[in-house]
């Protein structure tokens, strides 16, 4: 297999196809010389990791695509033969020249990666009747999660589980209130709650703010083995969790 320099920073993004990827691996184990493109891209890849730069990275990523799709372009007056490679040593030279060279002698933090990949969970308020108590309490609760008063709306969740503990969307919506006032064990003791459930429509979300949890208390030896087991699954946040896998600091 002719060797596209593409294909390294491809097979790092995991944006290789099943085929690709077996063909691309193949190689790898049999050339030093594809072994050590590799561990060069890889450096700079985790170096342009750091979230002051990530942005920037981004649209380096879109120009390498942009340059392979033009590839058979006649009018381009420039072809690279390793552009990523250029643009990623480029980039570099630019934030050494803007004074932030003390921002790629370190591995990105887990504060910044738990600053990138962290959102709340939307709720979806329901029309519900309104004929319980029970009822118009979790209807407040939910009021309160969307307005960001969280201190307040775990306080009516609990009280909606105290009677209903089994609701997993409710026990959810607790451990996102529970991070959110930085309580994180409280928040992964009701995020394994919906895991355990098991049977429901918000176990992946669960995994994924469980992982997050450990982020956030510096346990990266546990974070790193669920976002492994979300990144090996059929969870929609498999893609999110093996780049965010490849930046958690050794």
């Amino acid at each position: 297999m002719k060797r596209d320099k593409y294909m390294i920073q491809m097979y790092l993004d995991h944006d290789l196809s099943e085929k690709e990827m077996k063909r691309f691996e193949a190689d790898l184990e049999t050339s030093p010389e594809l072994q050590a493109e590799l561990v060069l891209y890889r450096e700079v890849d985790e170096a342009l990791a750091d979230t002051e730069v990530l942005n920037f990275r981004d649209q380096l990523r879109d120009l390498r695509k942009e340059t392979k799709q033009s590839s058979g372009n006649s009018r381009l007056p420039i072809r690279f033969t390793k552009p990523w490679h250029y643009a990623a040593t480029a980039a570099i030279a630019l934030i050494l020249a803007i004074g932030m060279a003390s921002f790629l002698d370190r591995p990105i933090s887990n504060k910044d990666l738990l600053k990138k990949y962290y959102k709340p969970y939307e709720v979806a308020l329901i029309n519900r009747s309104n004929d319980t108590e029970l009822e118009l309490m979790l209807q407040h609760a939910e009021r309160l999660y969307l307005d960001g008063e969280f201190a307040e709306a775990v306080v009516y969740f609990e009280k909606v589980l105290e009677q209903h503990p089994d609701q997993v969307a409710t026990n959810l919506y607790t451990g996102i209130s529970y991070f959110e006032m930085n309580r994180y064990t409280d928040a992964g003791i009701s995020f394994n709650k919906v895991i355990e459930h098991n049977d429901n429509l918000y176990v992946e979300q669960a995994e994924w703010y469980l992982g997050l949890c450990y982020l956030a208390t510096n346990d990266t030896e546990r974070a790193r083995r669920q976002f492994a087991r979300i990144a090996s699954s059929n969870s929609d946040k498999k893609r999110a969790a093996r780049k965010l896998l490849r930046k958690l600091k050794n």
